[in-house]
């Protein structure tokens, strides 16, 4: 021990001698002996310090303290760190030196020294503890009152102070944070956060919760502050103790101190309206106070601009001509200096300050009423620079300029933005109404744009809402309202009724606002002024607006006459005029002093253009034009769309002859309307100024300045759409620019407004017939015409053009062979034409037009009347053919000229034709009981009559080429030379028509010279290529050479083509489109045969049907047409005409017979030199009868013909089932057929063939077609194709003998498979060969054998058939090999992707087998694959080429579109049915549709008796339509449907109609007569009716419980649709205790229940259900169905009691036992449950989130599933919007909206939700 007490004393002496080094030495060799030495590591510390040791000397000190609490080891360390400048050190080391210290004085120091250190780390809480006592502890014992002493107090409270207020500041930030924290609100910087990109920010709601949490604590913690500390301190002595600074300082902290109490008794639970009052007038003296002490800062003067805000008075219109005088702006008026003084003083000295600026933009804008430029641009640098974002009065005034500066777009964006300043300062001052004024300023500026902008709706919507929030301005609102009804909607009843509800409301209410009481009265006022002119306007009685003057009178006495009175004058000038006495000889006088109120008026307030406009019109009304004229200018200077200054303007400059004027008046008017500024007020404006535009119009169209005019036109109408003289002339208008059914429309629209007002214009009716007539609408023509007639019975012109539009409508009917509807109509032409002719008999046209008609029945079969005695029409035609001359000849009569003689002439030829054959026929004895006889010397007569007229015409006109053309036709046949010569006369005047080229052909035709013939024709082809008749002459003149050269050069024509006739063929296309207009004989005949020929077998039906028409007795032309209808499969129509080719062969043959041969195919053919004058007989159509090829040149007798006839005519019969009928027609040729081998005889023998196999004759059949096969002729090109084909048919019957007998099956079979092998040896790609024989072991259950020889095709020929994969895949299915029936059917498509066959039986197989596999794998909708296979079947559907025995080929490049079959609808249909991605109705009626196709187009097939399925289809397609929408018209088809299948099953002669099909059908019938029943309105019949039905069937016996049950619910149903649910859940109980498992009775229960509110209940007899069906384990499809069916009911319930747990467990749990989760459906239904279970609480955060994204998942796999799945994408919208995901949210919503227009409701509150959220 002495040892270290030697050395601590050596170390000692060792510091104070500073020899800090030994001292270290010395402690370092002690410490080791003695570590708990408090001396020893002083020394330590001491001796470390001085050797700058410092951290070895904390740490000595550190342990000296810890061995003794002494203050010296705390004073080392003090020394230390304040060497450091470790302040929050040096702040610890005082707070623990402090209480040590015993000196007082050292103790001050220290503390003030903690004071500074505490200020410096900002750690306010130690100083205010520390200066408190200084301050006021120590107050009362102090009696130190120095000046040093005070100015000391000064700066301890100036540190307090600060120190007080930033602890508030960190106390309130704390605090915010910890209860946001609570309430998983993030924390956000604002100071900094806008500076950082993609910063966290709050949303709306939470901005809200984050206010209201501020606002809680800061009334908790404001009133802890001692406001004597600012009284003391905010002396203006202390301005020498502190600095500026300082002061500016402490005058923030207490003002913004004053702010936040008065937000506290602004808030609804503290409100207090006193103190707000007392702390706003603190709040600006203290702000006064401050800028006169401390030179105008810029804090108080931007507060004091804030409080000018709150000044603001709305009720101040400074803007309404109503309120327009310096009273009214006394209101505004000082506030507006004020905020020019402050402003001027900010910018001034702080120009960097935005606020100042926008003052002065404000002063400009409101008070001087600038809106240059410069005004902009001083608000604008306001907000470009600091402290003025939030400044309301600068969006007041850059909102008020774009105003007036008509920029209406940015009017509603600075809108929007000053609307969130708004509620940023509305939520600052805790929800005071303070900056309502000028939230109502800002509304009204919104709502003058939106009503210039003519957004009526929104500005009244807008309105309306402003005064139900702001109940305290009613008054000013309500007649802002009022006025934009009056003025802009013209409303008038409505303005009317918010006048009377100013007038109504007491001012009582507003004493506390004396400041606009003077406003409020005047608008009082002005509203009983308007509701007087209301009165004037919507005339009201005399008597009444003798109380009106009145009551002005009254006015006007009691009021000066000032800016603001000036509407009293106008309006009780109105009045006066509504009151002038018309018979007052002083009506000058009277104008006078009326005219006297409109001055004052003027005077009064000069800008109103109405009043100039009516001086303007009293003035005109006494002559005083001069007068007049300047007043109406003076209007329209002030408002040019005035309309009654307009228009009287426009008069007095069109009297005077003035048109430039009024041209010019018109367009500055309608130029205005139209101009760009205007163009959004345009639907307004356009109907003050439509006159404009119809006069303007008008003017336009008189010089001919069409297109001007029509735009005119348009724009007035959008005017005034009701007015008829608008569309007439809109009408006139497109008549002169041609353009016909523009003005068509155009006048019906006249003629729809002129019904709709009961008004009549025959002359509009008239036009639009003209109209219809001239674009061909014949119908609509004559529908105008008849109510012209009704009108003005008789009228001429009407039945004229009714007569003309008949007359077409007969030709169309003519060109469509509908022969009698043609002859109605013209019928009813000719009657018409008649009617006018007896009221006017001198009208050339009338005659003419008669004429035609009577011309025209010449080409139509005659009406059943003229038929009923003889069957011969010629009676007919000569009356008619007379009938036209007359008419001609009375053309002649009234009117003669070359054209009247010209159709004179022709009706004459005309009538001499039908009188050459009717004579022919006459003396041949055919007309013996015709009543008409007619002479060889009539029928000449009417010849020169015709060539009489013909030259009289020539006299007239001797250089028209078309009268000479016509006298070359006339002399055709009696004078060749004559006619020569007219025709080339006819060329010689005009060579470019064909017309005479083509007479001139048929001319040397006639007489044989065939090369004059081509040369003329030739001629007639180049002038007109597109001639009907020169192209039928060609084709004609082509057929005859080429029979002349086969009889010349027989024996040369072996080696040549066998399609020469093409050559005509292709003459005879030119003519397709024409024949129906221009038939010639023989050519017709031609063109249809070589159109057979070639394939076009439509184009060959009609041309050779219109042949048979015209010539009934052609042999050819039956022959052809039956072949035409048998090619098209109708064999009757086939029949009918072989048959009648038969009957006319058979009497052509008995003629022969007789004697007399009039062959109508003996043509005279003359060789080029006219020497050959011997004839041949060769028949156009004889082609037709010869089974060698086309141009051998044989000739047919008329015995082979007959052969030929009766083999087509026995295959017809075959085809149509008539067996024993074909037999006996071929008969006679079997015997007969001579054994040389010939393609007749092969086909002859192939078809008895046939026929013996269809009456069972099989061996007969057999050795039949083995005749056939020996006579194929060797030398025939196609005899190895035939005799392939000849081979299978044999096969195939001798696989009918099999089936007819069960002995030698085996025996049989190989003979079979050696016949089908011996094809497939001369042709292995002979298909049907190997696919019979495959078939063929198929049928006898040898599925391998099969299998083998479709695989050997497979491996033998390269280029394979679609039919082997198909024919495979049915294999593999009868081998239930699916899978692999699949694999071969997708083989098939994709190396056949066109056969339509692979992809329907695709699609049936995916159906059948796959479509409820729930194993299905993929996320797409099963039923599409289906659905989408079958349209690309539809698709790809192929013409089939058309083969068949002994029938004509077409070609083998022909293909005949075929239809879809029966099955490939019925699929469709089904598949339909099966659509998920469509609304089930849409489902329902798209099979709907499919089964009346099938039927439609199969009428025969589905009227069968054994073939009523698609009906039942039908039926039960209609059933479930009716049960799901309830219709009358649907239960109506239902039931129309169900007669037809009663009707088909009783008519049936099968009984396949099972019981349940027959229950079935009475369920159906008894439905459809409860609903009707119940629907129908005063129909009692389907009511009686279902109560006898249901009677009857509940007393039969034979049904068993179940169906008494479903009866049972029938009756139920029935009780429920009359509103009994007692009787019904009654009813429905019984039925149960007949069938307990019955699942729809549980359903209907359970919903009786549910409308009840019965829940409980309801769901017991749902899991009832649920229950039953799990027990089931029959018809496990089905009852998966039924599962999910009765869960989506519970889960409903659930849903409905807000049990979205219970649901959601329930599906779950059901879920893991069934594999449903590919259903999009469960999907969806599970989505919402989560949705509805999950809710956002404070401690929640992240598990809300997970619900969210785990049912959007499930929202987004449903929606790949079914993309059209209703509510999928409304629920995703939800959870985005729960998300903040509010732009995908939106799109979203537009999606569901689409796909679910009737969620609109819901769709519509969500999106405004999401508005609110993204403003």
């Amino acid at each position: 021990m002495d040892y270290i007490k030697n050395k601590l004393k050596e170390t000692r002496e060792a510091i104070d001698k500073k020899d800090y080094k030994t001292a270290l030495e010395n402690c370092n060799e002690i410490v080791q002996y003695d570590d708990k030495n408090f001396m020893i590591h002083l020394f330590l510390g001491v001796s470390n310090f001085n050797l700058n040791n410092l951290a070895a000397a904390e740490k000595s000190y550190n342990t000296a303290f810890k061995l003794q609490k002494s203050p010296i080891p705390l004073r080392g360390l003090l020394e230390l760190f304040n060497k450091t400048n470790e302040y929050d050190k040096i702040s610890n080391i005082l707070k623990e030196l402090i209480p040590l210290t015993t000196d007082e004085q050292k103790k001050k120091e220290l503390i003030y020294r903690l004071i500074e250190i505490s200020g410096i780390l900002k750690d306010y809480k130690t100083l205010i503890e520390l200066i408190s006592p200084i301050l006021f502890e120590n107050e009362a014992s102090s009696s130190d009152s120095s000046e040093s002493s005070n100015i000391d107090r000064i700066k301890l409270l100036e540190k307090f102070e600060d120190a007080n207020y930033q602890n508030y500041l960190n106390t309130l930030k704390s605090k915010i944070d910890e209860k946001l924290r609570e309430k998983n609100i993030p924390i956000v910087d604002y100071s900094k956060s806008h500076n950082v990109l993609g910063s966290i920010q709050h949303t709306p709601e939470q901005k809200q919760e984050r206010d209201k949490i501020e606002f809680e604590i800061i009334k908790s913690l404001i009133n802890n502050f001692n406001l004597k500390v600012y009284e003391e301190l905010l002396l203006k002595n202390n301005l020498n103790i502190l600095t500026n600074e300082q002061m500016i300082r402490i005058y923030t902290h207490f003002i913004q101190i004053l702010i936040s109490k008065r937000r506290v008794y602004s808030s609804e639970e503290n409100k207090d309206e006193d103190k707000q009052k007392q702390l706003r007038k603190e709040i600006k003296e203290n702000c006064e106070r401050m800028n006169e002490m401390l030179s105008t800062p810029i804090y108080s003067l931007e507060i004091l601009i804030n409080l000018l805000e709150e000044e603001f008075n709305c009720n101040d219109n400074d803007d309404d001509d109503d309120n327009n005088n310096n009273e009214n702006e006394g209101n505004n008026n000082e506030l507006y200096e004020k905020i020019n003084e402050i402003s001027t003083i900010i910018t001034n000295k702080y120009s960097n300050r935005g606020l100042g600026w926008i003052g002065l933009g404000f002063y400009k804008v409101f008070k001087l009423k600038d809106y240059s430029e410069q005004s902009k641009q001083l608000i604008e640098k306001g907000f470009s620079n600091a402290g003025s974002t939030d400044s309301l009065l600068g969006y007041l005034a850059l909102s008020k300029w774009y105003l007036k500066v008509e920029n209406h777009e940015r009017v509603r964006d600075i809108v929007k933005k000053s609307m969130i300043v708004y509620e940023q300062k509305q939520r600052s001052v805790g929800g005071a109404n303070y900056f309502d004024n000028i939230f109502i300023k800002l509304q009204l500026i919104l709502v003058e744009s939106l009503s210039f902008n003519c957004n009526f709706e929104l500005a009244s919507s807008l309105l309306e809402s402003l005064i139900k929030k702001f109940s305290f301005h009613f008054i000013s609102l309500t007649f802002s309202l009022a006025k934009l009804n009056f003025y802009s909607i013209k409303d008038y009843k409505k303005s009317k009724e918010l006048f009377e509800s100013i007038v109504e409301k007491s001012i009582e209410q507003n004493d506390h606002h004396q400041n606009n009481i003077k406003i409020l009265k005047k608008t009082i006022e002005l509203s009983k002024i308007y509701l007087i002119w209301i009165k004037i306007l919507t005339n009201d009685s005399k008597e009444s607006l003798i109380n009106y003057k009145e009551n002005l009178k009254e006015i006007i006495e009691s009021n000066d006459e000032t800016v603001n009175n000036y509407l009293i004058y106008y309006i009780y000038g109105l009045i006066l005029i509504k009151l002038i006495d018309e018979k007052d000889n002083n009506i000058e006088q009277q104008i006078s002093i009326i005219s006297q109120q409109f001055l004052k008026s003027a005077k009064l307030n000069p800008n109103h253009s109405d009043t100039f406009a009516k001086l303007g019109t009293l003035y005109k009304k006494i002559g005083q034009k001069e007068r007049s004229k300047k007043c109406y200018q003076k209007s329209l200077q002030l408002d040019i769309l005035n309309d009654e200054a307009g228009f009287e303007l426009g008069e007095i400059y069109a009297e005077s002859g003035q048109t430039s004027l009024v041209m010019s008046l018109y367009k500055e008017i309608t130029d205005f309307c139209l101009s760009s500024k205007q163009i959004k007020r345009f639907p307004i404006n356009v109907v003050k100024c439509s006159w404009a535009f119809y006069r303007l119009a008008i003017y336009q169209m008189d010089n001919k300045d069409i297109h001007n005019s029509v735009v005119s036109l348009l724009n007035a109408i959008k005017g005034e759409p009701l007015n008829e003289s608008y569309w007439r002339t809109l009408a006139e208008a497109y008549r002169r620019q041609f353009k016909y059914v523009a003005a068509l429309k155009s006048l019906k629209k006249a003629e729809e407004i002129l019904d709709n007002e009961n008004r009549i214009a025959t002359d509009i009716n008239f036009q639009i017939a003209t109209l219809s007539k001239t674009l061909g609408l014949y119908d609509d023509a004559i529908v105008e015409y008849d109510r012209v007639l009704k009108q003005l019975e008789n009228n001429v012109p009407s039945l004229k053009g009714k007569a003309e539009c008949l007359l077409q409508l007969s030709m169309e009917q003519y060109k469509l062979r509908n022969f009698r509807q043609s002859l109605i109509q013209l019928q009813l032409a000719e009657s018409s034409v008649r009617i006018a002719l007896e009221k006017e008999n001198n009208f050339h046209s009338l005659w003419r037009l008669y004429a035609d008609i009577s011309g025209y029945f010449l080409n139509l079969p005659p009406p059943p009347t003229e038929l009923s005695e003889n069957l011969d029409n010629s009676d007919y035609l000569i009356e008619k053919s007379k009938q036209s001359s007359n008419a001609y000849f009375n053309c002649v009569r009234i009117h003669s000229n070359h054209h009247s003689l010209q159709d004179l002439s022709i009706g004459y030829y005309n009538q001499y034709i039908i009188y050459k054959n009717y004579l022919k026929k006459q003396q041949e004895g055919k007309h013996e009981k015709l009543k008409i006889k007619i002479t060889k010397e009539e029928t000449e007569n009417l010849l020169k009559s015709s060539i009489k007229c013909v030259v009289e015409a020539l006299n007239l006109s001797s250089s028209d080429p078309m009268l000479w053309n016509l006298l070359g036709v006339v002399l055709m046949d009696k004078f060749p030379l004559q006619s020569q010569h007219a025709l080339i006369r006819s060329i010689q005047l005009d060579s470019s028509k064909s017309e005479p080229y083509n007479n001139l052909t048929l001319l040397y035709f006639e007489y044989g010279f065939i090369e004059q013939s081509d040369k003329s024709l030739m001629i007639a082809k180049n002038n007109n290529v597109d001639s009907v008749i020169s192209w039928s002459l060609q084709g004609l003149i082509n057929e005859v050479k080429s029979s002349n050269e086969h009889n010349s050069n027989n024996e040369n024509n072996e080696n040549k083509d066998n399609n020469n006739n093409s050559t005509g063929r292709e003459d005879y296309n030119y003519i397709d489109n024409a024949l129906e207009s221009s038939p010639i004989g023989q050519g017709l005949l031609g063109y249809g045969i070589t159109s057979l020929l070639e394939g076009y077998s439509e184009t060959s039906y009609s041309v050779l049907y219109k042949y048979v028409e015209l010539n009934p007795n052609s042999i050819e032309g039956n022959n052809s047409l039956a072949l035409v209808y048998s090619h098209q499969n109708d064999y009757e129509n086939s029949e009918k005409y072989f048959k009648s080719a038969l009957n006319l062969l058979s009497s052509c043959n008995s003629a022969i017979k007789s004697g007399n041969n009039n062959n109508e195919s003996k043509i005279t053919l003359n060789n080029n030199n006219n020497n050959y004058n011997s004839s041949t007989n060769c028949s156009i159509g004889s082609i037709l009868f010869s089974d060698k090829p086309l141009n051998d040149g044989i000739e047919f007798s008329n015995d082979e013909k007959l052969k030929y006839i009766r083999i087509n005519l026995s295959r017809t019969q075959y085809y149509l089932g008539k067996f024993e009928e074909a037999l006996d027609t071929i008969k006679p040729y079997i015997i007969t057929t001579s054994t040389e081998p010939s393609l007749s005889n092969s086909i002859l023998f192939e078809l008895v063939s046939l026929i013996y196999c269809k009456l069972n004759k099989l061996n007969e059949s057999i050795e039949a077609m083995k005749k056939s096969i020996s006579q194929i002729p060797k030398s025939l090109d196609t005899a190895t194709i035939r005799k392939q084909n000849l081979l299978f048919t044999l096969a195939k019957i001798q696989y009918s003998c099999i089936n007819g007998s069960d002995n030698n099956n085996n025996k049989q079979i190989d003979t079979i498979v050696k016949t089908l092998e011996a094809i497939i040896t001369i042709d292995k790609r002979f298909y049907k060969a190997w696919y019979y024989l495959a078939a063929i072991y198929i049928d006898c259950g040898k599925n391998d054998l099969a299998k083998n020889v479709l695989i050997k095709l497979q491996n033998t020929v390269e280029q394979l058939e679609f039919n082997s994969y198909l024919l495979l895949s049915k294999i593999h299915l009868l081998d239930n090999e699916i899978e692999q029936a699949r694999k071969q059917l997708q083989k098939l498509i994709h190396l056949f992707p066109l056969e339509q066959i692979g992809w329907t039986s695709l699609a049936e197989l995916e159906m059948k087998y796959f479509i409820n596999n729930n194993n299905n794998k993929g996320n797409e909708d099963p039923c599409n694959l289906p659905l989408s296979l079958l349209n690309h079947s539809l698709n790809k559907k192929q013409g089939q080429e058309y083969s068949g025995i002994g029938q004509l080929s077409v070609g083998p490049d022909h293909k005949v579109l075929q239809p879809p079959t029966i099955k490939e609808l019925e699929i469709i249909a089904k598949a339909n049915l099966c659509d998920l991605q469509s609304p089930w109705t849409k489902c329902l009626d798209n099979a709907i549709v499919i089964m009346k196709r099938i039927i439609h187009s199969n009428p025969l097939s589905t009227s069968k008796n054994n073939n009523i399925q698609p009906w039942i289809h039908l039926q039960n397609l209609l059933y479930w339509r009716s049960l799901y929408t309830d219709s009358k018209e649907d239960w109506e088809s239902t039931k129309s449907c169900w007669n037809v299948v009663q009707y088909l099953m009783t008519s049936s002669t099968s009984s396949t109609t099972t019981e349940e099909f027959k229950f079935q059908q009475i369920l159906i019938e008894l439905e459809f007569k409860l609903a009707l029943s119940i629907i129908g309105e005063g129909e009692n019949n389907d009511s009686a009716e279902f109560e006898k039905l249901i009677s009857n069937y509940q007393k039969q016996i034979n049904h068993s419980n179940e169906k008494k049950s479903v009866i049972l619910s029938l009756e139920a149903k029935r009780h429920l649709r009359q509103g009994d649910k007692v009787k019904a859940l009654s009813t429905l109980k019984e039925a149960l205790k007949l069938d307990s498992t019955s699942i729809p009775i549980y359903y209907n229960i359970s919903d009786i229940y549910q409308s009840n509110d019965q829940l409980d209940a309801s769901l017991l007899c749902l899991n009832r259900s649920l229950l039953i069906l799990k027990q089931s384990k029959q018809q496990i499809n089905n009852n998966n169905g039924l599962i999910l069916t009765t869960l989506t009911k519970i889960i409903r319930i659930y849903c409905i009691q807000k049990k979205f747990k219970d649901a959601l467990k329930l599906l779950d749990e059901n879920l893991t036992n069934n594999n449903y989760l590919d259903n999009p459906v469960i999907k969806l239904l599970k989505a919402i449950l989560i949705i509805g279970s999950s809710k956002l609480t404070n401690n929640n955060l992240k598990q809300f989130t997970n619900d969210m994204k785990n049912a959007l998942n499930l929202l987004e796999e449903s929606s790949t599933i079914n993309s059209k799945l209703s509510l999928t994408n409304f629920y995703s919208a939800v959870v985005q919007f729960n998300l903040k995901n509010f732009n995908l949210s939106d799109t979203l919503l537009q999606k569901e909206l689409n796909i679910t227009p009737s969620l609109s409701l819901q769709i519509n509150s969500l999106q405004e939700k999401i508005k609110q959220f993204t403003k």
